[in-house]
């Protein structure tokens, strides 16, 4: 099915450089400036500046060949009529004097007649011409209200109105400078006004004709042969066809154009419930999937995205239902119909979100199941297996899996993953338990029945010279924390999918953990298209901050997820309610200012894997629905086992559909009283101060004030009101070993 085109209008609330790429981001194909609404003057540097924000076409809509009030007195943009008054109407090339209603065009008198009916601005006012004068007209009110300037005037029989403009002709000859390539046609009303447009270019130029008047439709066919597409505006359109009817015109000017091969778009009320208001309408979505579904080519968003409070998600929302529209056909499923809709976030890993759960109950019901307690660590993995932060993964591994991750930086389907997923038993266990089908899983931790694996089968492996433990760790060193873990965890691996108990007291709920599911449903609901993930196991610090803000600058980002590390952690580490209280400070004080903050901490534990398991927490955030992540140097780097850029070196070989943000060391440069970027410097340097939660960590355990460099006061203040109250209230004292 070909790809229907967003053109959105520029205007006030979306001509600055930030609205303008989020714009073009969330898939405006090409962006109209309404001549009708801009100065000859200023054309030409808004044409300039927008092509410097924007690589998509940039294309004039003429003002054409219409009626239109003009400019009143400085200072005037209205003026009030009175039902059975009169009032004066004059051209544009006459001094105005109070009360009279300026007209678009030179002498109206050789244009309008005695008995003319005027309607202006879609009936606010209406008119009748009573008398012809040199220098005005005489017109009395048949319907009173409010006559604004540059509003559109349609009397009730043809008039002979030029092609274009004075300043249609002056807009042009700046287009053809410029090399614009698009132009939009109004009020086009028959094969000649296209001919005429093509000869005022050196350069082939693309023509999309307006069908907004009586003459327009009459003459649709030869329009339609001379132009490159056709555009329906259902606003000025509706002055000479009754509202009643217009949906009707709409479908026969779809038909027509299609039927000569000709692409067709459609204008005016497709959302203009959001020019206020941060949603359309159902009346309005409804709107949009009939007009698709007639095949039309592309839709038009005017005061949507130019006076608009919502341009971006305005853009962003009409991808959405285009996108549903492409896939709505294919899927007539219910279950269809209550999914989020993802294709303005990127797709899972792999390409779907694993969800795997089993609606038990209570423990009882596993009365006759094999039951394996776990700890925290296979806990945590289950968790994460079922709830799909892992995907495509969807079980613990066995051996074949294991050997294409560690050879091949993927899993056996070729989709990249670097960092084997196992769950380890010793020899007692392996040999008691069933040697496939389904056992209950209980935690270590709480006692309780949380999970069912199903077991596909269990392998030996020689975890002490495995051939596994270089690849894996690049060590074979037992001081090695991740090296230590492995080859103490036992020496048979189980392989099989498991499935989280739900709807029951065991179901596993933490505070601030959310899953990929709730995340992507929050930034669906926010209308969050461009969301950096950022991984941390420390307090906010200035170094962090710093990063964080350039991320979101660099990329014109809506959101930073930052998502903590929860569950086992070495001792020595933050207690995690104290680095979420730390943040939920620093957002509630707007530290990154316009830009949005989603807090969800990640119950997970270090691996101490180095390059891979940068890679494995790339992915993770991409299934909690980040298209970002930021890398730092030494990114879960575990002592000197690994370079200090390898885990950003790593994403080069890997295809993860993912954008990686890789930052140098954020230093305190004591001279400049300023944090920059050092790639080379660890501090070292007496002027030049490494920030890290270490050096937090060590200023309190001394009892020493908290420079500012390190953190913000809000920070140093939590974390001494925490120390005073002891040592385990802010570090954590579970230790895994080594």
């Amino acid at each position: 099915m070909k790809r229907k085109k967003i053109i959105a209008t520029l205007g006030p609330t979306s001509l600055n450089k930030k609205v303008i790429q989020k714009m073009d981001q969330s898939g405006v194909d090409i962006f109209r400036i309404n001549l009708s609404h801009t100065n000859l003057d200023d054309f030409e540097e808004l044409v300039l500046k927008v092509q410097n924000w924007t690589t998509k076409p940039i294309c004039p809509d003429s003002e054409g060949s219409q009626l239109r009030t003009g400019n009143f007195q400085r200072g005037i943009d209205f003026v009030k009529v009175v039902e059975h008054d009169s009032i004066e109407l004059v051209g544009c090339n006459v001094e105005i004097r109070d009360g009279q209603i300026p007209l678009s065009i030179d002498s109206p008198y050789q244009l309008l007649q005695v008995g003319d009916i005027l309607e202006i601005d879609f009936e606010a006012v209406i008119v009748q011409v009573t008398s012809l004068k040199k220098e005005y007209i005489n017109a009395r009110i048949l319907s009173g209200g409010i006559i604004g300037k540059n509003k559109g005037i349609k009397v009730d029989r043809l008039l002979d109105l030029p092609s274009f403009t004075k300043k249609d002709i002056e807009i042009f000859k700046i287009s053809n400078r410029l090399g614009l390539s698009t132009m939009f046609l109004s009020f086009c009303s028959g094969a000649e006004d296209i001919i005429k447009l093509r000869k005022l270019f050196k350069n082939d130029i693309d023509i999309i004709s307006k069908i907004e008047s009586e003459k327009g439709l009459r003459n649709l066919v030869e329009i339609c042969h001379e132009s490159d597409g056709i555009l329906v505006d259902r606003g000025d359109l509706s002055r000479d066809i009754p509202l009643e009817k217009i949906a009707f015109a709409q479908s026969i000017i779809i038909e027509k154009s299609k039927s000569l091969n000709v692409p067709v778009y459609i204008a005016t009320n497709l959302m203009e419930n959001m020019i206020e208001n941060s949603q359309p309408t159902r009346a309005e979505i409804n709107d949009i999937v009939s007009t698709l579904e007639k095949e039309a080519d592309g839709l038009v968003l005017a005061a949507e995205t130019a006076i608009g409070a919502y341009p971006v998600e305005c853009v962003r929302l009409m991808k959405s239902i285009i996108q549903e529209f492409h896939n709505g056909p294919l899927n007539k499923s219910l279950d269809y119909l209550f999914l989020i809709p993802s294709n303005n976030l990127i797709t899972p890993h792999g390409g779907e979100l694993v969800q795997q759960y089993y609606k038990g109950t209570d423990d009882y019901s596993f009365n006759d199941y094999y039951c394996l307690v776990v700890d925290e660590k296979i806990e945590s993995d289950v968790i994460q297996i079922a709830n799909g932060t892992y995907s495509p993964v969807n079980r613990f591994m066995n051996s074949e899996e294991v050997n294409s991750v560690l050879n091949e930086n993927c899993l056996l389907n070729k989709v990249a993953w670097t960092l084997p997923i196992i769950l380890q038993v010793d020899k007692e266990l392996a040999t008691q338990m069933p040697k496939n089908g389904e056992i209950a899983l209980r935690s270590q931790r709480t006692g309780k029945i949380f999970a069912v694996l199903n077991i596909e089968c269990i392998q030996q492996i020689n975890n002490t010279k495995n051939d596994w433990i270089q690849k894996w760790f690049e060590t074979n060193s037992a001081d090695h924390p991740g090296v230590y873990q492995f080859i103490n965890s036992g020496d048979y691996i189980i392989s099989g999918k498991p499935f989280l108990i739900i709807n029951n007291s065991n179901s596993v709920k933490v505070a601030y953990d959310m899953t990929p599911h709730q995340t992507r449903k929050i930034f669906y609901q926010k209308n969050w298209h461009n969301i950096i993930g950022f991984h941390t196991r420390n307090v906010p610090h200035r170094a962090h901050e710093y990063i964080q803000k350039k991320a979101l600058e660099q990329i014109n980002a809506d959101a930073i997820f930052i998502s903590p590390v929860t569950g086992i952690k070495k001792k020595g580490d933050f207690n995690t309610d104290i680095i979420i209280r730390c943040y939920e400070e620093l957002i509630r004080k707007k530290v990154y200012g316009d830009y949005d903050v989603l807090l969800g901490s990640f119950n997970t534990y270090s691996r101490y894997s180095g390059p891979r398991e940068a890679v494995f927490s790339a992915i993770c955030r991409k299934n909690f629905g980040c298209n970002y992540f930021i890398v730092g140097r030494d990114h879960t780097g575990v002592g000197n086992y690994y370079k200090s850029n390898a885990s950003q070196n790593i994403f080069e070989s890997l295809d993860l559909g993912i954008k990686i943000l890789s930052f140098d060391n954020a230093c305190y440069f004591e001279e400049k009283a300023e944090i920059l970027f050092s790639p080379d410097n660890n501090g070292t340097s007496e002027k030049i101060k490494s920030i890290s939660g270490t050096k937090i960590r060590e200023f309190l355990q001394k009892g020493v004030a908290i420079p500012g460099y390190l953190a913000r006061n809000e920070v140093i203040d939590i974390l001494q009101e925490y120390y005073k109250k002891g040592v385990n209230d802010i570090f954590h004292e579970k230790c895994i070993k080594k």
